[in-house]
């Protein structure tokens, strides 16, 4: 889990790192660049979820600004109710994941979080916690920074609303960075892509 106070985002990072390596497997055994993974060389160990549509918005183009080679990941599907709704992509070698999916709590919430979060950030095992806001990106958004101790990984999230929703852009990098500008710029150019409504399918 990534970040304790975050359920529904510790979860999807989380179900990301790991299945990464089961959709990476699968893009080794092939030389071309698919834009969804084929879930056929996991099939017996692993039930899969299909492909989230909101990587219409967070294309493998939008993914390679921020991870060079960047590759779609799957991911497991529950064996009860419905997988998060969730577009990833990981780096070939594993040292960088990213993912798009709708906050599990309203914009104000999760800003008070990231603030509790710098505030008292070893409760969650994290430090060089940053919470920055962004301009020209929907209603309201803000980024927040931090290394994860245990994982030694540097996380950037970026939250912003739009429409009637607001989303969660996540990067995780095994290389150090600065806040990290270019994840709010991806997110400004897959907005007008995202849904609009209450429901991500």
């Amino acid at each position: 889990m990534l970040v304790r106070r975050r359920p529904l985002r510790a979860a999807v990072a989380g179900s990301i790192t790991v299945i990464a390596a089961l959709g990476l497997l699968t893009a080794c055994g092939s030389t071309t660049h698919h834009s969804t993974p084929s879930a056929a060389p996991v099939a017996g160990a692993v039930r899969t979820a299909p492909p989230s549509h909101l990587c219409t918005a967070l294309t493998p183009a939008a993914a390679e600004r921020l991870i060079t080679d960047a590759r779609p990941t799957i991911q497991a599907a529950p064996d009860k109710g419905r997988a998060p709704d969730v577009c990833g992509y990981a780096a070939a070698d594993g040292t960088a994941t990213l993912s798009l999916t709708p906050a599990s709590r309203a914009y104000d919430t999760e800003l008070s979080a990231a603030h509790d979060l710098r505030a008292h950030p070893s409760s969650a095992g994290m430090r060089e916690v940053r919470v920055d806001p962004v301009g020209d990106l929907g209603r309201h958004a803000f980024r927040e920074t931090a290394y994860q101790i245990q994982a030694r990984q540097h996380l950037t999230f970026v939250v912003w609303t739009t429409g009637a929703r607001t989303w969660v852009l996540t990067l995780g990098t095994a290389a150090s960075t600065e806040p990290h500008d270019e994840v709010a710029q991806v997110a400004r150019s897959i907005t007008a892509k995202l849904p609009t409504g209450r429901t991500a399918r």
